[in-house]
């Protein structure tokens, strides 16, 4: 793994980043005032927050929880990695980030499992969700339940893959807990969260979680986007045998989403577990609580130009590093992983064709005290 800084270098980019991060963690806009949190996952000692019961759009960090209520199907011996999963005509029909796999493909819950993690593709997250559940509404119900089950009571699930529902909810604080359990109940499939890259028919598929290459130490787990939610980042980085779990919602940019996980990552390993006031089974909003859930999309999603081709992405260029960043240039963890279609070892039964159903927003819940 290569050396962050020059020992030159490195106490003066130290002072910069001890000035910066205060700053930082303090703006009255973007990602700075939206909700993070950052916990010693050994001792569940909360190292920096704000805001982290506010109600918030998950986008894609949904797919964690779609990879637990997977995880723990296979645990019960309801299905297992080389089980088949079947591209049905509804899940080719979910918007992008996407595979584009034809109606009848067939992929094992393995490699499934794989590419909602890397590639964020919200056909396949769907079409897992109906092999898992018989049906997506079974799906999502498990979803719900797990939720509570791990003490996320200020979470609500409607789909799969976090494609934007007024009626899907989440907070830092929740996602904390489902990160940590994911960790510790499932510990032997860590790779899945720190894999930079797949390959499939000779494509290069690519991860969208830019701390894996561009934070020394971080080994995990996902990221996510809609315009109404901005960047998220559920973000893992070890180092000298300790782990921190950092979550940030709501960046205006890729950037600023990431430079705030990499600034919150680098404090808290500066900062021993001892010295922390709470931990996370005891976390309690310091203040006020938003009752609805945030809309950023102004933000996230500003109007441009007409012509403007520039896209809205999570790519943040190799290029462009910046002042007081703990960011580094791109550097190489692994080889892309081969994955391939096929291989299942038993198929579901025919998926039944959805009932249309009006869904009513239901209120949010009381925030926890």
């Amino acid at each position: 793994m290569p050396t962050i800084f020059d020992p030159c270098g490195r106490a003066r980019r130290i002072f910069r980043l001890a000035v910066a991060l205060p700053l930082l963690l303090n703006l009255t806009g973007g990602a700075a005032a939206a909700p993070y949190l950052a916990v010693d996952l050994a001792t569940g000692a909360v190292l920096a927050e704000n805001q982290s019961f506010d109600p918030w759009y998950p986008a894609s960090i949904t797919k964690l929880m779609t990879v637990y209520v997977t995880l723990s199907a296979i645990r019960a011996g309801e299905i297992r990695g080389d089980s088949g999963v079947v591209m049905t005509p509804a899940s080719t029909r979910e918007q992008p980030s996407k595979m584009g796999f034809k109606p009848g493909t067939v992929l094992t819950v393995d490699t499934a499992l794989r590419i909602i993690m890397v590639k964020s593709a919200n056909d396949v997250s769907y079409a897992l969700a109906e092999r898992v559940g018989g049906s997506l509404q079974g799906f999502v119900a498990r979803m719900n339940a797990a939720a509570r089950s791990v003490g996320m009571v200020n979470t609500r699930f409607s789909n799969a893959n976090g494609l934007p529902d007024p009626n899907q909810w989440t907070t830092a604080r929740d996602y904390a807990l489902l990160a940590r359990v994911l960790l510790k109940d499932f510990s032997g499939y860590r790779e899945l969260y720190r894999t930079t890259a797949l390959s499939l028919g000779g494509k290069i598929i690519k991860n969208h979680n830019n701390l894996l290459e561009r934070y020394p130490g971080a080994d995990g787990m996902k990221t996510g986007f809609i315009c109404s939610a901005g960047f998220n980042v559920v973000a893992t980085a070890t180092r000298n045998g300790r782990q921190i779990l950092a979550i940030v919602l709501g960046g205006k940019t890729a950037r600023e989403r990431d430079e705030l996980a990499a600034s919150l990552l680098e404090a808290s390993f500066r900062t021993p577990a001892a010295a922390a006031s709470v931990t996370l089974d005891r976390l309690a909003p310091r203040g006020p609580v938003a009752t609805t859930v945030a809309d950023i999309r102004e933000l996230a999603c500003p109007k441009r130009k007409k012509g403007s081709k520039e896209p809205v992405g999570e790519d943040l260029g190799d290029g462009d590093d910046q002042p007081a960043s703990y960011l580094v240039p791109r550097f190489k963890v692994m080889d892309p992983i081969p994955i391939s279609l096929g291989g299942a070892s038993d198929m579901p039964d025919p998926v039944e064709p959805a009932v249309a159903t009006v869904d009513v927003p239901l209120p949010l819940p009381k925030p926890a005290r």
